[in-house]
């Protein structure tokens, strides 16, 4: 089995997990959560940074992993 951690090494899997947590949060708080438009905005906005986050948190993690993981 391979190490999950690992596995976030690639860049390829950081900006997938990137792009599903885009998505499934502009889902979710737009679509679903049937906000107002200036609220839409607000969130489009704060998805849009986090999207950019997630990625350089996810390097962060990976580079404070301990050797052998």
């Amino acid at each position: 089995m391979m190490n999950h951690i690992r596995m976030l090494e690639n860049p390829i899997i950081r900006w997938l997990i990137a792009f599903l947590y885009l998505g499934t949060s502009l889902f979710l708080l737009i679509v679903a959560g049937d906000l107002p438009k200036v609220d839409q905005v607000v969130v489009t906005i704060t998805c849009m940074i986090g999207f950019f986050v997630v990625p350089i948190a996810l390097k962060g993690y990976v580079n404070s992993a301990p050797e052998g993981y």
